[in-house]
């Protein structure tokens, strides 16, 4: 992973994740600094957002292939 940062791109190494009361929780190192980053309820829910957009479309694309291809198997069935 790299973080953007004022300073520049910078490596984030994980080493560690916890699932807690806190929500997940991972360690690790950002270039040479120790870094700690922890994902609460309040994030979740933000996150499901971010994602609900791409996960709709893809959802979608795939209804409509489905609808394409039994609409293919249909015709081809027909012309037997």
């Amino acid at each position: 992973m790299t973080v953007s940062s004022p300073i520049g791109e910078l490596p984030f190494e994980p080493r560690k994740l916890t699932v807690g009361p806190g929500g997940i929780q991972i360690e690790g190192a950002m270039g040479a600094w120790p870094a700690h980053v922890q994902i609460g309820a309040r994030d979740l829910a933000a996150l499901a957002r971010l994602l609900a957009r791409p996960a709709a479309v893809t959802a979608a694309a795939g209804a409509v292939t489905i609808a394409g291809l039994a609409s293919l198997a249909a015709r081809r069935r027909t012309r037997r």
